[in-house]
């Protein structure tokens, strides 16, 4: 029965990695104000006004690239959650 239990309790945590939601590149790139001094202050603001603007020190070359990476990978490890589905269903039929 813990065996059971645990099989189980793996799936649902197998499962919700493959569904979990894509995360939006404008997300990926964070401004953090370092401290209050005017440098840091001003820094901070540029920082946003680059995001604000999609502007942020990123070409649009390197970003392509890291999507296309990103989607290789993705593809790539939802196989390797298939084959870890498939293993776990294999051992609950053997139940």
């Amino acid at each position: 029965m813990r065996v059971f239990l645990m099989t189980v309790g793996v799936l649902i945590i197998a499962s919700s990695i493959g569904t979990a939601p894509i995360i939006s590149p404008g997300w990926a790139h964070q401004c953090v104000l370092e401290g209050s001094t005017q440098d840091e202050v001003q820094a901070y603001n540029m920082c946003k006004a680059d995001l604000a603007t999609g502007t942020a020190g990123h070409s649009a070359q390197q970003s392509s690239t890291e999507l296309n990476r990103l989607q290789a990978e993705n593809e790539a490890l939802r196989a390797r959650l298939d084959v870890v589905k498939r293993q776990l269903l294999n051992l609950i039929g053997d139940l």
